[in-house]
């Protein structure tokens, strides 16, 4: 097991670098493969550090043994790779199911073994299923006391990642930050997906709207891409979709910001249902799923470098 040490200085190395291509860039392994050696492959083609670890051997990621876990921590060591992210499913419940909040701090609890294990300094986390009408002062609130306790069980080193959904409470950038107001800790930030945006019925505004406010919170950058249809939401190859990629990549560099951005692919030749989509993981979800990233990865690495600012 790797020390608190360890972990605050990968932390600070990911705080410490310019965005540059393709060190700032990682992927969520289940979006290439289940196989841990196919997932290792991607990255060292592409010239990525490190993952962000899902599903894996066709099993969630709150499903992982700890054998499970020595074997991918072995099989990335031995290839020089690190974890970057934890992509745990935790408070993606109904806020007022109270048994499905124990449940879900028990499986924080044990991701925290994991994350430790791996030396991984970020463990994703939700804000509560969504409600028909957008959540209330209230909510956030409550949402924000949750997300508190559960620094409670957060060793040194490690922080919590926040990730906006559309189909939690907290999707849009407007109600991260409101969310945020209500989380000075410096444990917490957030993992900004301005594609999750999209999904959101009633939001009918630019994906990227709100950023500025959030910027200086964000640690953490999912990339996908999708457009609204007549009939709905449909997944895209990045840069072909709504969210705006080219000019959000301009935006980044204008906040500084110096984290990483972790392709979230999403999209396949043959489209996911979605149901798979909001709660990824497993073979049947990453199916089509490499053929699908590397022409993402190649189209995210076209719209850096064309967004890149003049040296």
């Amino acid at each position: 097991m790797l020390g608190t040490a360890h972990v605050l200085r990968l932390w600070a190395l990911s705080f410490s670098l310019m965005l540059l291509f393709p060190g700032s860039f990682t992927f969520i392994s289940d979006e290439v493969s289940q196989d841990v050696s196919r997932v290792i492959a991607f990255a060292q083609r592409r010239g990525i550090t490190g993952i962000e670890l899902r599903s894996m051997f066709g099993k969630s990621f709150r499903d992982l043994t700890p054998e499970d876990v020595k074997q991918i921590k072995s099989h990335l060591a031995d290839a020089g790779l690190s974890v970057h992210g934890c992509a745990t499913p935790v408070f993606k419940c109904g806020l007022d199911d109270i048994a499905a909040h124990h449940e879900h701090r028990d499986v924080f609890r044990r991701s925290v073994d994991v994350a430790l294990t791996l030396g991984c300094p970020l463990l994703r986390v939700f804000t509560f299923l969504r409600k028909p009408s957008p959540p209330s002062h209230e909510d956030v609130i409550r949402i924000a006391e949750h997300l508190m306790s559960l620094l409670d069980l957060l060793p040194e080193g490690l922080r919590l990642g926040v990730e906006n959904e559309a189909s939690c409470l907290i999707g849009t950038g407007a109600e991260s930050a409101a969310l945020l107001a209500q989380l000075p800790d410096p444990r917490v930030g957030l993992i900004w997906d301005p594609c999750n945006v999209l999904y959101i019925p009633e939001h009918r505004g630019a994906a990227t709207e709100g950023f500025d406010r959030l910027a200086a919170r964000v640690v953490h950058i999912h990339a996908k891409d999708a457009a609204r249809t007549a009939s709905g939401v449909e997944a895209r190859c990045m840069g072909n979709g709504d969210v705006g990629w080219a000019r959000h990549i301009r935006d980044l560099h204008q906040f500084n910001f110096q984290g990483l951005v972790s392709l979230e692919t999403h999209w396949r030749r043959q489209a996911l249902d979605s149901d798979s989509l909001h709660l990824p993981g497993g073979y049947q979800f990453s199916f089509g799923g490499e053929e699908a990233s590397e022409l993402c990865f190649d189209a995210l690495q076209r719209l850096f470098i064309g967004s890149a600012p003049a040296p």
